[in-house]
């Protein structure tokens, strides 16, 4: 695809940072207007996005250079290029819901209430920038020679093998992205109890990326269990603990 989206100079855009850039600027937008709808302070709340998002930056990228630090050894610094592609989703969960936890506490915003403000905007900036990723050839698929959705890439910047047709999982999961996001606006609609979206959105997210990750070809760390990576076995607690937390919340509500 376009890893490169143009240059001014000596300076070069990348596709991935633009898209991630994009994603995230969307996503605080229906952030903002949720928070005003639920009766929080959108400012406050927007203050502890801004965190939540730089601590899930760094903690999406630390666990993907964990998975893979033979890619940093001749240039350590690299590790820093997070713009370039190179992040892996669960780790920015574990950075951001600690830091969203701590500052909600410190700040006294309720912690459900703000989840649910959350859950739509973080899916559709997952839906914006798994484009990006596809546009840099992270997160690529395996081969399927011969299969419909194939997809080649060339470009010699690509992070993806080139000349070999790969499933396209980026765009296996941003299309899943978009339609977590129409679903977490529906069950924010139909809200019933506080943490019913956040918990819809963990619980749609998990199984979507358990499915998907059986097509992933990159690297995500041995199998573990059941012919699971570290990456898919997150995603499977996610969806566990998602599905309890919605029975248990709508237990106590009733």
């Amino acid at each position: 695809m376009h890893p490169i989206l143009f240059q001014l100079g000596p300076v070069t855009i990348y596709s991935y940072g633009a898209m991630l850039a994009l994603g995230a600027g969307l996503g605080l937008i229906v952030l903002n207007r949720l928070a005003a709808a639920n009766g929080l302070n959108p400012d406050r709340v927007g203050s502890l996005a801004l965190w939540v998002l730089l601590a899930a930056i760094a903690g999406s990228r630390l666990v993907f250079v964990f998975l893979e630090p033979a890619s940093f050894i001749a240039a350590p610094w690299r590790v820093l290029y997070f713009w370039e592609g190179g992040l892996v989703f669960y780790g920015g969960v574990a950075g951001g819901l600690i830091t969203g936890f701590l500052l909600s506490r410190r700040w006294g915003i309720p912690l459900l209430p703000l989840f649910d403000c959350f859950a739509p905007g973080l899916a559709l900036g997952q839906a914006v920038g798994r484009i990006g990723c596809f546009m840099a050839g992270c997160c690529y698929g395996q081969p399927c020679e011969g299969c419909a959705f194939g997809v080649t890439f060339t470009d010699p910047h690509t992070l993806a093998p080139p000349g070999v047709a790969l499933h396209p999982t980026q765009l296996y999961s941003s299309v899943a992205l978009f339609i977590i996001f129409g679903a977490s606006l529906f069950a924010w609609r139909w809200r019933r109890f506080a943490g019913q979206v956040f918990f819809t959105y963990g619980l749609l997210h998990g199984i979507a990326r358990v499915i998907i990750e059986q097509f992933r070809g990159d690297w995500r760390g041995e199998a573990l269990v059941a012919g699971l990576t570290p990456t898919a076995l997150f995603a499977l607690g996610f969806a566990l603990f998602s599905a309890l937390m919605l029975v248990y919340l709508f237990r106590k509500k009733a």
